[in-house]
Parts: C-alpha cells; sequence; structure tokens
C-alpha cells in the first residue's frame, strides 16, 4: 500500500504490547569499524600536506634552527618547507650553509614523510580507484564513496612500501657515506650520507655541499652518481612497477602498465642523455673531461626526472638544453612514486593513442590489449590541465617580476615554473633573486604540482558516468 513506510534493509519490526506511559528505548546501532574511504582518504591526504607545509615553515623561521641565531624570513622558511615536503629541491638560501643541523634535520624529516607520505598515500588511492573499476559492485561501492580496500590490504601494502623504501635508502646512506669519508670526518660523512641517500629516494634535490653547487664536486664520482642515479630511479618509478617485475620476471608476464613504463622511462632517458651530451658539448661541458661526459649527461637525464641534483651548472647550459628540459620535466616519473609530473603512463597512453590513429585503428590498442577511450581521454584531461597550469604560473611569475622591476630572462622563468610544477628542482639559479611576490607563486605551484595530476585522475574518475544512450554523430571538420 502506498500509505505504509517502505521497509529498508537492516529495519526490525517489534511487537510489544504498551501501557500508557511505558516508553521503550531501542538499543544503539552497532559501530561501524573505520575502514579507508577514498574520498576522505583524498582529502586527509591533501589537508595533511597541507598542515605539514604551514608547520615546517613556522618552525624553520624560528631563530634555533638558523646558523647565525637569527628569525628566518618566513618567506624563506615558507619556501623552504613546500620545496622539502613536495619533494620538490628549489631553494631561497643554501641547506648546508644557511642552517644548522637542527634545521637540516627538520628539512629532511619533511621530505621523509613527503616523499614516503605520498608514495603511501598515492598508491593506496590508486590501487582503490583501479580496484574500483573492476566488478559492478566496487564499482557503485566506488561511487558511493565507500572503501575498496581492505584495512588488512593498506596495511599490508603500506608496510611493503615502507620497507622498500628504508631498505634502499639504507644502501644508498652506507655507499654514500663511504664514499664521502674520503673527504671529510665520519660524523659528516654519515650525516650528509643518510641525507643524500633519503633525498634521492624521495627525488627531493636537497644537498648538503654549499655554495648552491649541489653535487658539481662530486660529477666525476661513479660511486656518487651511480648510487643517486638508482635511487632517483628506485623512488621515480614507485613500489608498485618492482614488485610487478619481480613477481611476472619476463617481459611478456608483466602488466601492460608495467610495460608502459619502462618503455617511456628508458626512452626518456635515451633522448635526455643524447640531447644534454650534444647541446652541452662545447657549453657546460666544457671542463668535464671527455671521459666522463657520458655519465654527466646521463646523470642529468636521471635527475630531470624530478630528482634536482646537478652535477653541472644549468645557468651555463644553453637554450636548447633548457627549452629540451621543460618538455622532460613535464613528464616526470611512474604512478604512485615519490616523482611529479604528469606521469610515464599518461603520456605513454597519449603517445599510443596518437600513434594509434595515425595506422587507422579506431581505438588504441598495444601488446594484444586495447586501452579504454575513457582513459585515454582523462590522461589527455590531465596533460591539458598541467600544461594550463605552468601556463597561469609562468605568467604569474613574469607579471611579479615586472612590478617589482626584475630582469629575468622568459626562458629562465619558464625553465623554473616547470621545475617547480613537476617537483623536479632543477634551476637556473634563479630562485634566490625573484621577488616575495614571485617566490609565493612557486610555492602554490608547488603544492599544486605534488597534488595536481592525482587530484585530477582521482576526480575525473569519479565524473565518468556510464551512459545508456549517445547523441547523433555531426561531422565537424579539422586540421
Amino acid at each position: 500500500m502506498s500509505g505504509q513506510p517502505t521497509r529498508r534493509p537492516g529495519d526490525r519490526i517489534i511487537r510489544r504490547r504498551l501501557q500508557a506511559t511505558q516508553v521503550i528505548e531501542l538499543p544503539p546501532p552497532p559501530e561501524r569499524p573505520s575502514v579507508p574511504n577514498v574520498r576522505n582518504h583524498a582529502k586527509m591526504f591533501a589537508l595533511g600536506l597541507l598542515a605539514l607545509v604551514v608547520g615546517g615553515g613556522a618552525l624553520l623561521s624560528l631563530p634555533w634552527f638558523s646558523r647565525t641565531g637569527e628569525w628566518t624570513p618566513f618567506i624563506d622558511a615558507l619556501f623552504t618547507a613546500v620545496s622539502a615536503t613536495c619533494v620538490t629541491g628549489l631553494i631561497v638560501v643554501d641547506t648546508r650553509d644557511h642552517w644548522n643541523f637542527g634545521g637540516q634535520f627538520l628539512i629532511l624529516a619533511l621530505i621523509q614523510v613527503g616523499g614516503l607520505g605520498f608514495m603511501v598515500g598515492a598508491s593506496l588511492l590508486l590501487r582503490a580507484l583501479q580496484r574500483g573499476v573492476g566488478s559492478l559492485r566496487d564499482t557503485l561501492l566506488l561511487q558511493d564513496g565507500a572503501p575498496t580496500l581492505s584495512l588488512r590490504e593498506a596495511a599490508e601494502l603500506s608496510g611493503r612500501i615502507v620497507r622498500f623504501t628504508l631498505v634502499m635508502e639504507a644502501i644508498g646512506a652506507v655507499v654514500l657515506a663511504t664514499r664521502f669519508a674520503f673527504d671529510r670526518p665520519l660524523h659528516i660523512a654519515i650525516w650528509q650520507g643518510i641525507f643524500h641517500s633519503i633525498a634521492a629516494f624521495c627525488n627531493a634535490g636537497f644537498d648538503l655541499q654549499g655554495g648552491f653547487r649541489s653535487i658539481s664536486d662530486y660529477r666525476e664520482s661513479y660511486v656518487v652518481n651511480v648510487m643517486l642515479m638508482i635511487l632517483i630511479q628506485a623512488g621515480s618509478l614507485s613500489y608498485l612497477f618492482f614488485a610487478d617485475i619481480a613477481l611476472r620476471r619476463r617481459f611478456k608476464r608483466l602488466l601492460l602498465e608495467t610495460k608502459i613504463i619502462l618503455i617511456v622511462n628508458v626512452l626518456m632517458l635515451v633522448i635526455g642523455a643524447g640531447v644534454f651530451l650534444g647541446a652541452e658539448w662545447n657549453a657546460s661541458l666544457v671542463g668535464v673531461p671527455l671521459i666522463d661526459r657520458p655519465l654527466v649527461a646521463l646523470f642529468q637525464s636521471v635527475s630531470a626526472r624530478t630528482a634536482g641534483f646537478a652535477s653541472v651548472s644549468f645557468h651555463q647550459a644553453t637554450s636548447i638544453t633548457l627549452f629540451a628540459w621543460v618538455a622532460i620535466m613535464f613528464v616526470g616519473g611512474a604512478s604512485g612514486s615519490t616523482a611529479g609530473g604528469v606521469k610515464l603512463t599518461t603520456v605513454g597512453v597519449v603517445g599510443l593513442a596518437v600513434f594509434s590513429t595515425v595506422r587507422g585503428q579506431m581505438e588504441t590498442q598495444v601488446f594484444g590489449r586495447r586501452i579504454p577511450t575513457a582513459l585515454v581521454f582523462r590522461s589527455m584531461a590531465v596533460i591539458a590541465i598541467m600544461f594550463m597550469a605552468h601556463f597561469i604560473a609562468t605568467l604569474g611569475v613574469v607579471i611579479s617580476e615586472h612590478l617589482t622591476g626584475g630582469d629575468v630572462p622568459f626562458i629562465d622563468i619558464m625553465f623554473e615554473t616547470m621545475s617547480a610544477i613537476a617537483t623536479v628542482g632543477v634551476t637556473t639559479g634563479i630562485t634566490p633573486h625573484l621577488s616575495g611576490a614571485a617566490k609565493l607563486v612557486l610555492c602554490a605551484t608547488m603544492f599544486f604540482g605534488r597534488l595536481g595530476p592525482l587530484t585530477a585522475v582521482y576526480a575525473l574518475q569519479l565524473r565518468q558516468h556510464v551512459v545508456r544512450y549517445k547523441f547523433p554523430e555531426a561531422p565537424i571538420r579539422i586540421g
């Protein structure tokens, strides 16, 4: 009957004879255990990152963390905290020269929490989104904001990522400290080994060499260069990538995502090293022995993938290299890693879509698999969003410098803003000389670059709806 209330699942019917003044108190419903929720997880993740940035900036401004014992200007302290938490590496004051041990330790803590926290959080969120499209039930749960990962699954995945991170950082710290011990006291070598190992794995370009030199003092050291490259690649390719390789071992058996990451990563490394070697042979590589130039070029190519270390001065780099590096930094690393950028899979999917279209295929196909058209559209949307954000950031810095009478070359500004939005940290040396407004623009850019691609993927995933009808097609002329 229409007048009767609808009985819902879980409702209980209680029949009992009552007295006129008797009141029945129903027991409260049992509390449900707290479980991972995709929407809440994303919000808490962003708010946690913001709290780290603000809290870290406030602490670093205190006089207890500077070598001189004086207050650090809040804009400079905030910039350092944002750069460390977002694992970028852009600095306005030299890390060794300005901060004492307490300040360096605080910066390292922000790097570790920002890098490891992002890797764990992004991996859980992406795994939940991936699980959410696996079945009708999971899709409905995802759309309702319900969990698609159990507590046990989330805890196990988080534990494996943490163990992987700590093992890699420990190996790097031992190797680097051993090499540094030849040049400085043991206790300083150990501290610098730990600092550089964590910064490299988390893809943060902070260093303790002093004088804004990054690791140029060790550009001919194969031990330092190779170890840093291993750490950078380990952090930028994610635990999920290496876990799939360890599980399947053969290329044919790898997941399609792993294959795309592997291929695009190798291509980016080779192209970057080749471009740098050719463009800088008679420029920034002039003072490097011929036998060491390929190593230096390869290191710059690896570091450009959001690590931020530099063994040569990009202030001396040619415009060819700076422009090419804008594109390389834009790509970044793998999803769910410590790296920034639009991610290797995003670029790989769009590249495969273009290749399939040129070949006359109606759908994107590779290795006997078909990539959903919706995924191609989402990849294109992420790239377009990041392009627009880079344009706005560049325009903001240009306007800020113009209003304050600054005279910074446009190519340097474009390079700097891409380094910020892709959380790379490579610079031509203009960062300390920017105006306060420009520094704030870069702070917002680094924060957006850290969360932007992941937020875009999450939002686009949840906005996707199944359409049960199609409109008539309409031809449009292009080209």
